[in-house]
């Protein structure tokens, strides 16, 4: 494997998880956003503070949840399912970790089309009940027609930036959760890796939104970010006239890592994520010989069970598995001042 490192030429990473803590943000906001449509279409006061860091990442792990509007929407319809479904036994957040640790023990790239597949089989009789949910819902679909994606970027952006996304009002909190995010990669590691590499030759590739990164990340820091080769995917669902080019893009596809990879010139890239995302994009790219060379590290320490992301990285064929996205530098570093062999 050091040899291997030593040939990386570039380094492209992901966001949440890796370059931002946004555990007290995107995954709060999600909890928000499925306790009070649960409460709206129930009546049924559904507190999820302790079960919904593995709630989420149980669905993240499945390959097909990058979008967190996704994931609201399927812990929306299971808990729903939970709270009006035939079956009585224990509580309906007991029902509802069940349900979800069922749909979460296969591989699930589709998404909220698997969800609603699995809803399908498991509960035909509640399919009408179902189809009402999901009018109320508005979801798929955007701010302002949704009533899911127009709260959960309320909640998340707060009001002023909310319509900078937007570019209308939405109303909603002053400040939103967004302000609770911690970046977790430090100034002299992205220094490290200048060093090593040379200037823009880092790259973010993540289903956020550029103007909620660059809020968090602060400009001074997304300075060092090769800005041609980023992808902010979730820029086409705040712009809609953006939707057919970058739907190419959203993530497992590896186009994302491919794109990135030939505007940074790169014969041997690293993608830095913490996701099944993440890890398929890498896989599938090199399947297909586009990415035949490229990398993949693994970040386990924003895992809410450390323990469980490091067997799945290693499970599932990390090239390099890290604690922090910090450790990548000295990790690089090291192998490429490794004497080659004589």
């Amino acid at each position: 494997m050091q040899s291997e490192l030593a040939k990386v030429d570039a380094v492209a990473f992901d966001c949440d998880g890796v370059l931002i803590d946004a555990r007290r943000s995107y995954d709060r906001t999600i909890r928000v956003v499925v306790e009070t449509m649960v409460k709206a279409l129930t009546g049924t006061s559904l507190s999820l503070t302790e079960a919904a860091p593995e709630l989420i990442a149980t669905l993240r792990r499945t390959g097909g949840f990058n979008s967190d509007w996704d994931s609201s929407y399927a812990l929306t319809l299971f808990a729903y399912v939970a709270i009006k479904g035939g079956d009585k036994s224990g509580t309906p957040l007991e029902r509802l970790e069940a349900l979800t640790r069922r749909f979460g023990a296969s591989p699930r790239k589709g998404g909220i089309r698997d969800a609603d597949a699995f809803l399908d089989d498991e509960f035909p009789s509640m399919a009408d009940a179902l189809k009402e949910t999901n009018d109320y819902l508005g979801y798929p679909g955007t701010p302002p027609e949704s009533r899911l994606a127009t709260l959960f970027d309320q909640l998340y952006f707060g009001a002023s930036l909310y319509q900078r996304s937007h570019g209308f009002s939405g109303g909603g909190p002053k400040t939103g959760f967004i302000s609770l995010e911690r970046v977790l990669i430090k100034n002299e590691s992205v220094r490290a890796l200048e060093k090593a590499l040379g200037k823009g030759k880092l790259a973010i590739v993540t289903g956020r939104p550029s103007v909620g990164t660059s809020y968090s990340m602060g400009k001074s820091l997304m300075d060092h970010f090769n800005k041609e080769a980023s992808l902010f995917i979730g820029d086409a669902d705040i712009n809609p006239q953006m939707r057919a080019e970058y739907d190419k893009f959203r993530k497992p596809s590896p186009e994302a890592l491919v794109r990135a990879a030939e505007k940074l010139s790169s014969k041997t890239l690293l993608y830095v994520g913490d996701s099944a995302e993440d890890l398929m994009m890498v896989r599938d790219g090199k399947a297909d010989g586009r990415l035949k060379d490229c990398l993949f590290a693994g970040v386990y320490g924003m895992s809410p069970e450390p323990k469980e992301q490091v067997a799945f990285l290693e499970g599932n064929g990390s090239d390099l598995i890290v604690r922090s996205v910090n450790d990548i530098p000295a990790r690089l570093l090291a192998a490429k001042r490794e004497p080659k062999p004589s």
